[in-house]
């Protein structure tokens, strides 16, 4: 300890006093004590001393060791109890194990008393580490599930696309509580906008690049209505936010996004992706037409002035089309727990489009889980998918 060991010392006679004092000493133990024997004394020192340790005679005149470790109980306070003792018969060892004394001592042995002081005195530092521990957990528990209801208040109401769209679903699974992923969806005027975003990590710093990148999405299209120059908007916003341009030192953090604008009573879909492709699998087709995404992040190391290309997609009655992050097909499980891989994913699709888009949901939902088999989750999943 930095300071002086506190000792209280429940002992009647002064001989027996001096004589564990010595050993204290003999030891290089630095310490400094109260003694008293009366009940109201001990109470009295118990707050006004504020003992490290109490080292208690088993019988007193008018009061016991027990008794002081009753009293000790009740109020309520954690300090390490040693009893010194004469004798010890196995009722008493019962006793003292049942009321959690920390050690007890006999009187011709107190050579182990320097040891016994040691073990106690640990104890209580890992009880109170225990105890910190517990509190910080807590606290960050506390915060993270706050954050995650800050998080969902920004996801938009699924609602708002089961209005457009009868068949649509959205399969969201964070690795966390908190997530990386999210997707977005706004309408301004005759156009819906759809996204899936993949921002960089997950839990919480994935969360704030989220929160971000939503935001300024949001900018993006308050500003512009193409799907290319939302993406270049989206990109300078973000390294404008994060300062990338500024300095090596600064943030790397950036997004992977897929982008459509759908006119829905035209039936056209504009796309314009960073990493992240769209697919769309034509009514009554048996194969999957991808439309890849530009090889760019969206922040980080890309260029300011970095340009993403649109394509149109005219819809017919019937098609339906995904766009997703890569969380569920870099999945793992299986027997062998291998990467599931984008050409199974395909497949997946590709054999469940006799099901309706919520039959598809549950049917994603189930297969994934099925396949990591109780494995932790190694990254955020979403997928949406729509049909004409």
């Amino acid at each position: 300890m930095e300071r002086d060991l506190k000792i209280l010392l429940v002992e009647d006679m002064q001989e027996d006093a001096d004589l564990i004092l010595r050993y204290l000493k003999k030891e290089a133990i630095k310490f400094n004590y109260v003694r008293v024997w009366k009940k109201d004394d001990f109470i009295k020192a118990l707050n006004e001393y504020t003992p490290d340790l109490i080292i208690a005679d088993h019988s007193l005149p008018q009061f016991s060791g027990m008794e002081a470790f009753s009293l000790l109980k009740k109020e309520n306070k954690n300090i390490p109890f040693i009893l010194v003792t004469g004798t010890v018969s196995e009722k008493l060892l019962t006793k003292l194990a049942k009321e959690g004394i920390d050690d007890y001592i006999l009187k011709d042995n107190l050579l182990r008393l320097p040891y016994a002081i040691e073990k106690a005195l640990n104890k209580r530092k890992i009880e109170k580490l225990h105890i910190q521990l517990e509190n910080a957990y807590r606290d960050i528990n506390d915060s993270i599930n706050y954050a995650k209801i800050i998080q969902d208040a920004i996801l938009p109401n699924k609602a708002l696309l089961h209005n457009h769209f009868r068949q649509a679903f959205i399969l969201y699974k964070p690795k966390g509580v908190l997530s990386g992923d999210f997707y977005w969806f706004k309408e301004k005027k005759d156009i819906f906008y759809l996204a899936v975003v993949d921002c960089t990590g997950h839990g919480v710093p994935g969360a704030l690049m989220s929160m971000l990148g939503s935001e300024k999405l949001n900018d993006a299209v308050s500003l512009t209505k193409g799907t290319s120059e939302i993406l270049k908007r989206l990109n300078k916003g973000i390294k404008s936010t994060l300062h990338q341009s500024e300095s090596n030192e600064s943030s790397r953090d950036g997004m992977d996004i897929a982008l459509c604008s759908i006119k829905i009573d035209k039936r056209i879909l504009k796309y314009a992706g960073a990493n992240r492709p769209f697919w769309i699998i034509r009514s009554g087709q048996k194969e999957i037409e991808e439309i890849k995404a530009t090889k760019k992040a969206i922040g980080g190391f890309t260029e300011d002035s970095q340009h993403f290309d649109s394509h149109e997609v005219k819809l017919m009655e019937g098609d339906t089309f995904y766009i997703f992050s890569d969380g569920y097909a870099d999945s793992f499980g299986g027997q062998n727990n291998k990467k599931l891989k984008t050409n199974s994913f395909r497949q997946i699709l590709l054999s469940i489009q006799n099901k309706t888009m919520q039959e598809q949901e549950q049917y994603l939902d189930d297969f994934i889980e099925n396949w990591k088999a109780g494995r932790e989750q190694i990254d955020d999943i979403l997928v949406i998918g729509v049909r004409f």
